[in-house]
């Protein structure tokens, strides 16, 4: 039986109590500006080097939980102080973001596409939701333009080279876009916003999405072809469940049953595919074919994934009712809540091995911050909250 409110206040009580704490206590640079990305079990930076992507994850993360819960200051404090470091060094003069700063701000690395712009977006827009100022919509406004110029240009480019050196195109990148299209809906045109939702959905749909399985592809070729390598043919488990997460979000701005339930049978079937099922948990990778992976990292269990899958797949009962969806969030509720949180240290495990010990003695890098899990436990407790108000007689679901 699932108990939604119960289980609503503990996923709560986790992010409270254990992740938020973790962050406010270690993340910030309190001589440079910003916040360290590399953190170890108990909180100390290993590297001072900043990543505009995760910089900017963090920023939106606080400023987010200002606006989404009771708005503590210290949450509006901790992202403003974030941000103001993004707004002053991630961008060239042309308000494109670089991929890395030094810890003083200095730019390190170009960034190879527009995934830290689209996170600088929805941090900017985060902020200006959460304090009201001008500014921040202004920027928010200014980089998205650029971001969308640079991406066409880009794409463009990509399509008009073929024949030359082979290119990959990572999902990574129209999830995230179509996460900052989704934040600056207030601040763009009703016509604007849907059109490009609309070009954004063909892409994922028309180009990622293998049409004959109906599985989304975490490389391909410029236009959407499929490359008969190890990484043309490796499914994403965390990409795949994120794509679910923002496209459930959409069907809840842009009604849309009918790929609700599409992305509710992705969930459900990367849940089959990627479950381990001797141990417990998910592998980050699953061969499109079925083939030996190459990959050395592929049986790592990350706490991401997994935090991922479960806002998937409360998202996708409240939107389809979907029997399965309750059967398999007990099933990864169990083993997270066994695992991941850290008995000695607050904070949660980053990251574990296929016998479900901790691979890392790290809980943050360049590349997982706080973004997954402050924003997957808050819609996780929000959702199962909502859906225990659609089940009168049982906020229990009996589940086998």
């Amino acid at each position: 039986m699932l108990d939604f409110q119960k289980l609503s206040a503990d996923y709560q009580q986790a992010l409270l109590r254990q992740i938020v704490p973790f962050w406010l206590k270690h993340s910030r640079d309190e001589l440079c500006g910003g916040y360290f990305d590399i953190l170890t079990t108990t909180g100390e930076a290993v590297e001072t080097d900043k990543y505009v992507a995760s910089q900017a994850q963090q920023a939106w993360a606080f400023a987010w939980l200002y606006t989404k819960l009771d708005g503590q200051s210290a949450w509006l404090d901790h992202a403003r102080y974030g941000a103001a470091f993004l707004s002053q060094f991630a961008h060239d003069e042309h308000l494109d973001c670089y991929a890395i700063l030094d810890r003083r701000g200095r730019p390190v690395a170009p960034a190879p596409d527009v995934v830290p712009d689209s996170f600088a977006v929805m941090a900017y827009v985060q902020l200006y939701q959460a304090t009201g100022e001008d500014e921040w919509s202004m920027l928010a406004q200014q980089t998205f333009r650029t971001l969308l110029h640079r991406r066409a240009t880009t794409r463009f480019d990509q399509v008009k080279d073929l024949g030359g050196f082979r290119q990959l195109r990572h999902l990574s990148e129209p999830i995230t876009v179509l996460t900052a299209l989704l934040a600056m809906q207030p601040l763009l045109s009703e016509e604007t916003w849907k059109e490009a939702v609309e070009a954004l959905l063909l892409e994922l749909l028309r180009e990622f999405l293998d049409r004959r399985t109906d599985t989304l592809r975490e490389y391909i070729l410029p236009e959407g072809a499929f490359v008969n390598t190890p990484e043309g043919r490796r499914l994403n488990t965390g990409l795949t469940f994120r794509a679910v997460n923002v496209l459930l979000d959409l069907c809840d701005q842009l009604p849309n049953r009918k790929l609700a339930m599409q992305t509710v049978t992705w969930a459900l079937w990367m849940c089959e595919q990627a479950w381990d099922e001797p141990t417990g948990g998910f592998f980050q990778y699953v061969d499109y074919k079925g083939q030996p992976l190459p990959f050395t990292d592929w049986r790592q269990k990350w706490a991401w994934v997994h935090l991922e899958a479960l806002s998937a797949l409360t998202k996708g009962y409240f939107h389809t009712r979907h029997p399965e969806c309750p059967k398999w969030f007990k099933r990864i509720h169990d083993y997270v809540f066994h695992f991941f949180p850290d008995p000695k240290h607050i904070g949660w495990h980053l990251v574990l091995d296929h016998k479900n010990s901790p691979f890392m003695p790290v809980k943050a890098t360049p590349d997982i911050s706080c973004y997954s899990p402050i924003r997957c436990m808050t819609e996780t407790a929000h959702t199962l909250a909502r859906c225990g108000q659609l089940q009168p007689l049982g906020r229990n679901v009996r589940v086998a």
